[in-house]
């Protein structure tokens, strides 16, 4: 199965179970908002199992309609990722199906996962799009061989047409190393088409990265200069200094500040050893990722003590269309949780929800 936390160059240390203290966090949890808001289903299988997870939330609110398209499988039992759409209004699922699955052939013919929508406009064979979705894709039964792509709509209900050609390629001659993948992007100025893309690449080392793209161009997309995305001020839960990978950006335009949610590392080391008991959640001054260098400031935790679940991952801050911040006194998420020490915990993944003050 395409992994999306899987780490090229993880230490594990150890198993952390407890969140944290976080001194002078400035989100400030509001534990009764935290609730389950999705537990991905479908069809059974010829056994009557339905076994199906959903998980790397790309979401959108806007008064009583959450939106939100994840990473999840479209037949019971089948590790092959499809990229779904999940429409709630009022409390109701409205849709929950299947916009995005692996290509007839090509870059992106097995795994598509890790949506990030924005509202943009783009050009694509000579016809004008409103919205764009970002998303990892390969074309190998593995966690392997990624490059990061784009699709365009005109609502945010679809339908999507893809542009065929990746826009973050692999970069290896080894085909079996991790690659491009994680995306997560904002918008820099929708009418002319320009975006900031957030990656993360595994070559031996797990990075993070960002551009400019611009998408309303008639040779199709370009992607400007990229500049690494600094770590100075990320910790693991076990105190060490942490790299930054699987995160969603959403920027503030009140404090000219990025807020992120992350996983933290290191990964436990009993059975999922490969997804995080803890999310954290951190800014930085928009000068730093215009300008690379800066300090993350550890804002706040989402782990164990205070979910109920042994592994909290996989998260996406609920945003405005343009990747903004929607109400800058108040920051929401939704993360996948799981079990801890336990089997078969692909098929648990399930959304939950936790609302914060932000000051």
């Amino acid at each position: 199965m395409f992994r999306p936390v899987l780490l090229v160059v993880a230490v594990v240390l150890g198993s952390v179970l407890v969140t944290p203290a976080v001194a002078d966090a400035s989100v400030t949890w509001d534990g009764s908002s935290l609730r389950q808001v999705y537990q991905p289903t479908g069809a059974p299988d010829a056994q009557g199992r339905r076994l199906y997870y959903g998980y790397a939330p790309s979401a959108i609110e806007d008064g009583n309609t959450l939106r939100f398209w994840t990473c999840h499988n479209s037949q019971s039992g089948v590790i092959r990722d499809h990229i779904y759409y999940t429409k709630i209004t009022a409390g109701s699922t409205a849709t929950d199906t299947s916009v995005l699955a692996g290509s007839a052939s090509g870059w992106d013919s097995f795994h598509v996962c890790d949506p990030s929508v924005i509202r943009v406009n783009a050009v694509y064979n000579g016809v004008n799009y409103q919205y764009a979705m970002f998303y990892l894709g390969n074309d190998v039964d593995a966690s392997a061989h990624n490059q990061v792509g784009v699709a365009y709509a005109n609502s945010l209900d679809g339908p999507w047409v893809r542009y065929p050609l990746p826009l973050i390629t692999f970069s290896s001659s080894d085909t079996g190393q991790w690659g491009a993948g994680q995306p997560s992007a904002t918008t820099i100025d929708p009418a002319q088409g320009t975006a900031l893309l957030f990656w993360t690449e595994g070559y031996g080392s797990t990075k993070t990265y960002r551009a400019m793209v611009d998408l309303d161009g008639p040779a199709g997309p370009v992607v400007g200069s990229q500049l690494e995305v600094t770590t100075s001020g990320l910790v693991g839960t076990d105190g060490s200094q942490d790299w930054l990978n699987n995160a969603d950006f959403a920027y503030d335009p009140s404090r000219d500040r990025f807020y992120v949610v992350r996983e933290q590392h290191p990964y436990p080391t009993d059975n999922p050893d490969y997804i995080g008991s803890t999310l954290q959640v951190v800014s930085i001054a928009g000068a730093s990722i215009w300008n690379g260098g800066g300090t993350w400031q550890v804002e706040n935790a989402i782990g164990p003590a205070l979910t109920g679940f042994g592994r909290n991952h996989n998260a996406g801050i609920l945003r405005s269309p343009y990747g903004t911040v929607p109400d800058p006194t108040r920051l929401s998420v939704l993360f996948t949780t799981a079990c801890g020490n336990c089997g078969d915990s692909l098929w648990q993944y399930k959304l939950s929800r936790i609302d914060g003050a932000l000051t």
